[in-house]
């Protein structure tokens, strides 16, 4: 039976729909990637970085989300919220979680046709489950203008906002919580998006209140997927720039969700990093 505070909100979205994402233009430019390796956090206790970084360089503008997806977004477009934090006055401006990579698959594809865009992915040999949600696909990322997945580089570029510092703000830990709903801050709960200060590009939300799936291009079909940015639940330094882990791309958890990027130029092939 569907809870009383999901049938509000399916009809909240429904007399809003379609919801238009904020998307904020990320300028072309270069920074420094912290290493990346699959399976372990890319910092030492003091938050220091594993290995040297690598530069990072877009040769191309992006677009990218201004805030977390909300419970009301995805509702709106998938018609179903998996989210486990629902309780409140403002549920539609929670960050869905719960969510696992195939979920952030199917919005993206869906938000693409609602905007009528082509679709960014295509799914072979999907299986689902008996609440329907996928079990296993094969996703491949077609190019295009539809929506889709930041990339690892995409999304730490973006968090970073030009800063070189432990977070975009700096290296200050005691302002963590100006910018990041964290576990000090958090209550135990993930909280509407949008209500902690940006970054210096406009992004919300890039530390905390959900780790964010990306997309890695060199992930095995069924294999691990990286999750950027820390959550409500963990530890300011989880919520570092360098903030990583990974899970099964049928993994769901109550700290995780994710935003979505588009390419600027739809003209022209795709703006992809360059590692030097």
């Amino acid at each position: 039976m569907l809870s009383l505070a999901f049938l509000t909100l399916l009809i909240k979205a429904a007399a809003h729909a379609p919801i238009k994402i904020e998307m904020i233009k990320v300028p072309a430019g270069s920074y420094m990637m912290s290493p990346l390796d699959l399976g372990t956090q890319q910092f030492e206790a003091d938050g220091t970085t594993v290995r040297p970084s690598v530069k990072v360089v877009f040769e191309k503008p992006f677009l990218l989300a201004r805030t977390e997806i909300t419970q009301e977004q995805f509702a709106a477009a998938l018609g179903r919220n998996p989210s486990l934090h629902v309780k409140g006055d403002n549920v539609g401006n929670l960050p869905v979680e719960n969510v696992c990579f195939y979920d952030a698959i199917e919005y993206c594809n869906a938000l693409s046709k609602m905007e009528n865009f082509p679709p960014r992915y295509t799914l072979e040999r999907v299986t689902r489950g008996a609440d329907g949600a996928i079990t296993f696909a094969m996703v491949k990322d077609v190019g295009g203008a539809g929506y889709r997945l930041p990339t690892e580089a995409q999304w730490e570029y973006a968090s970073r906002a030009g800063s070189t510092a432990g977070w975009s703000h700096g290296d200050d830990e005691s302002l963590v919580g100006k910018f990041a709903w964290w576990k000090a801050e958090s209550s135990g709960e993930s909280k509407p998006v949008a209500t902690k200060l940006p970054n210096a590009w406009g992004f919300h939300d890039m530390a905390g209140n959900v780790w964010e799936w990306c997309w890695n291009p060199e992930s095995k079909v069924g294999g691990t997927q990286p999750m950027r940015g820390g959550s409500w639940f963990n530890c300011a330094t989880c919520c570092r720039n360098t903030g990583r882990c990974v899970s099964e791309p049928t993994s769901r958890e109550g700290t995780v969700g994710f935003r979505v990027a588009r390419d600027v130029d739809l003209n022209t092939p795709d703006a992809h990093a360059k590692v030097q």
